[in-house]
């Protein structure tokens, strides 16, 4: 194992690292302690599938299924620390830095210039709940709509405003807090199966998501990106296309011979596992890429 093949595990665990070593010095050592230890987790098994690819998605999900599950059950259930958007506003207006605000700053503002949308296939965990439930793929290809896109994030933004206006703020009282935790990730997972059903897998990611819409506006100039590294070993199967949750026309892409530069990659590497000639992978070799965004 060459250190060159190590560039982008030790890149994601120094990226993680320095982010936690922040959010200490902002907040507690907590939260270094979980941002570094995602930092290593994420070194060890991109390590370990330098030497073994073929078990690239089973791994990543395995990751996943993990960090999402410690965010959700210990983080969220068991202490109240509330990851979804709402709460920005809730904490804002009581002066508060909590797990919402963090993992925005972190996650869909710091992370995307080293691995875009990468916390969606890593760390969501009702990503990976969709990502194993919502399967079904549907023949239309429904694009993600900007004007949807924000407008749901307002409308999240005038309901959170209404809640603290009308009800107990959440920021302030654990008990409605975690009522809200539960409510929330209930009504994302109902929503998203129903849209699923209708355009296809992972479609509350893909067209509504709050967290993807702020993301996605820096993840185009992220560090790494799925790249063509072998263009004319294509063999046009569209392999690549049918494989990826998010409908992002990878194939496309390495036709032109362009990183994969669309906002809604979640660098979920199915289109990298797919691939039998080896056309495409993670790298940060800058020199074919077009940052032409879709």
């Amino acid at each position: 194992m060459t250190i060159s093949k190590l560039k982008v595990p030790f890149i994601s665990f120094s990226s993680f690292t320095f982010i936690g070593l922040i959010v200490w010095w902002f907040r507690d050592i907590r939260y270094f302690a979980l941002f570094s230890g995602i930092g290593m987790t994420e070194f060890c098994v991109r390590s370990f599938l330098v030497k073994y690819p073929q078990y690239r998605q089973q791994v990543r999900l395995i990751v996943q299924a993990i960090v999402g599950g410690f965010l959700l059950f210990f983080l969220s259930l068991t202490i109240g620390v509330n990851f979804q958007f709402p709460q920005i506003i809730f904490d804002a207006t009581e002066g508060i830095v909590t797990g919402a605000l963090i993992q925005t700053l972190v996650a869909r503002l710091i992370v995307p210039f080293f691995l875009g949308n990468a916390f969606c296939s890593r760390a969501c965990w009702t990503g990976v709940f969709f990502e194993l439930t919502n399967t079904k793929k549907s023949k239309k290809v429904y694009e993600r709509n900007n004007y949807l896109a924000w407008g749901y994030l307002l409308l999240l933004v005038i309901t959170a405003i209404v809640v603290v206006n009308k009800m107990v703020n959440p920021a302030t009282d654990v008990a409605v807090r975690k009522a809200f935790i539960i409510g929330e990730n209930l009504y994302i997972i109902t929503v998203g199966f129903v849209l699923t059903f209708l355009v296809g897998s992972r479609a509350y990611c893909r067209l509504l998501c709050p967290f993807l819409t702020i993301s996605g506006l820096l993840s185009p100039w992220s560090y790494f990106k799925v790249r063509p590294t072998q263009q004319t070993n294509c063999s046009g199967c569209m392999k690549c296309n049918k494989t990826c949750p998010m409908y992002v026309d990878v194939h496309g892409f390495v036709k032109e011979n362009r990183a994969i530069n669309h906002r809604q990659c979640i660098l979920c590497e199915r289109c990298v596992s797919a691939c039998n000639n080896d056309v495409i992978k993670v790298d940060s070799n800058r020199s074919n890429t077009n940052y032409t965004m879709k």
